[in-house]
């Protein structure tokens, strides 16, 4: 049933959102027309940095007059998490909350006296939903909700938002690109630079060519027919070239599901690419950051092109020989502008900024802008062209595709393919047609260790 007039929250038309920068000011919003109704699922669409994000922040600030009645959730949850526990961070400001059964509920059932810098990405984000849901905010505004989550919890995240706003006049506001989100909500609001292109009943325009040019078929997957060259087969200790990587025996304790793991064995040799799955917690991050140099192992030797690291469980940055893309991008970044970030790697240094921009499907106008200020999707691909274009022996890639547009997705398969033939591949990830795609041999990361998926 359609809300009737009265129920309408929020009206817009031809609304702009302007921002002051060095140069004066800036449209981040134009030209918007848009209807918010007590008790209805919005989905804002939209390639990144359309301006999704920036829509959502605006709702939920001090300038809209929504401001009181809205909880927001970032797309990266450390934006929000100011708390030292989990517990202070899901019990501050609601006394009499049962905190325990609210954790249990958000699949964080004894984590509650842990510091939230501990926990996966995935646990983040539903700790911050957790958060967000117990509150008394009759809207909540959501950002990329399930891009941190494996496909299970994704699932069951959006059961719980959906219950959540079925609640008399609650209102739910979410940006993404994943058909399965868009396919559950009433209205839908797709923005292009800016500028809104489209909107309308979910129910009508689920076929629209706009929205299957972002999402791509019902049904389809959102990437291109034709793969990556399938890796190499993997030898033993004793064949083919030199490895890249060697771990041996690697042991790494943690809170989270299983506690971490133990007796992981893993040879990666040139021109080789492993994908690794596993759910939220199981360490996949940790893993890749140890390969890096990052984080020692609390048993086990990691060998990097001949060298071991961690020597007296020290850190080793300064192999030059493996260079990680993390799960939160804005991690890789260290200078003011994002022409430092390119020029800070000899590789690039010579390349064309520009073409080099372009080649990642982003704009020229980034160059002069600080990293830390673009939009998620495009620290993404950003961190994504500095790493794999790197020319290191090892590249390893966290999350990759996490909230990339169709579009994204097909330019990071595109850089893949103008890596080095020898160039070795490690990449954790959710996205298993991702993984196929990219030509990985995939392999679950479990708490006895690697096991073929």
């Amino acid at each position: 049933m359609m809300p009737t007039e009265s129920e309408i929250l929020l009206s817009l038309r031809d609304w702009s959102l302007v921002r002051r920068v060095p140069m004066g000011e800036r449209f981040i919003l134009s030209g918007i027309d848009l209807e918010l109704h007590a008790g209805s699922w919005l989905v804002v669409l939209g390639t990144n940095g359309s301006g999704k994000s920036s829509l959502l922040k605006y709702l939920a600030s001090d300038e809209s007059p929504l401001a009181d009645d809205a909880a927001i959730v970032f797309q990266d949850p450390d934006d929000q998490i100011i708390a030292s526990t989990v517990n202070g961070e899901i019990s501050l400001g609601r006394s009499g909350l049962d905190v325990e059964a609210q954790l249990a509920d958000f699949g964080l059932a004894g984590l509650g006296s842990l510091k939230p810098g501990v926990l996966s990405a995935g646990q983040k984000q539903r700790l911050a939903l957790a958060v967000a849901v117990s509150g008394s905010a009759r809207m909540l505004l959501c950002d990329e909700p399930t891009a941190l989550q494996d496909d299970a919890q994704a699932g069951w995240i959006l059961d719980r938002l959906d219950s959540w706003r079925r609640v008399r006049g609650r209102t739910l506001v979410t940006a993404t690109c994943d058909r399965r989100e868009l396919a559950r909500a009433d209205e839908l609001l797709l923005l292009r630079e800016g500028k809104a292109v489209l909107a309308g009943p979910v129910a009508d325009n689920l076929d629209h060519p706009l929205v299957t040019d972002l999402l791509g078929e019902r049904g389809d997957g959102a990437l291109p027919a034709q793969s990556l060259s399938p890796p190499a087969p993997s030898a033993g200790f004793d064949g083919g070239p030199d490895p890249v990587l060697e771990l041996r025996g690697i042991d790494c304790r943690f809170s989270g599901p299983g506690n971490g793991f133990a007796g992981v064995d893993l040879v990666l040799r040139p021109g080789e690419r492993l994908g690794i799955t596993g759910p939220n917690g199981c360490g996949k991050s940790t893993l890749l950051g140890l390969c890096a140099g990052v984080r020692p192992p609390d048993a086990g030797q990691v060998v990097l092109s001949g060298r071991g690291l961690y020597d007296q469980g020290r850190r080793n940055l300064d192999h030059g020989q493996a260079l990680l893309a993390p799960q939160f991008p804005e991690y890789l970044f260290t200078r003011s502008t994002v022409a430092q970030e390119i020029s800070l790697d000899p590789v690039l240094s010579p390349l064309d900024k520009e073409c080099f921009l372009a080649d990642l499907g982003l704009p020229d106008d980034l160059l002069d802008r600080n990293p830390h200020d673009l939009s998620t999707g495009q620290k993404r691909r950003l961190a994504l062209g500095l790493v794999i274009l790197s020319h290191r022996p090892l590249v390893l890639l966290d999350e990759p595709t996490a909230a990339l547009d169709r579009a994204g997705k097909r330019q990071v398969l595109d850089l893949m393919a103008r890596m080095p033939a020898d160039t070795a591949l490690l990449i954790a990830s959710h996205d298993r047609e991702f993984l196929a795609m990219a030509g990985c041999r995939l392999v679950e990361l479990t708490p006895g260790g690697l096991k073929e998926d």
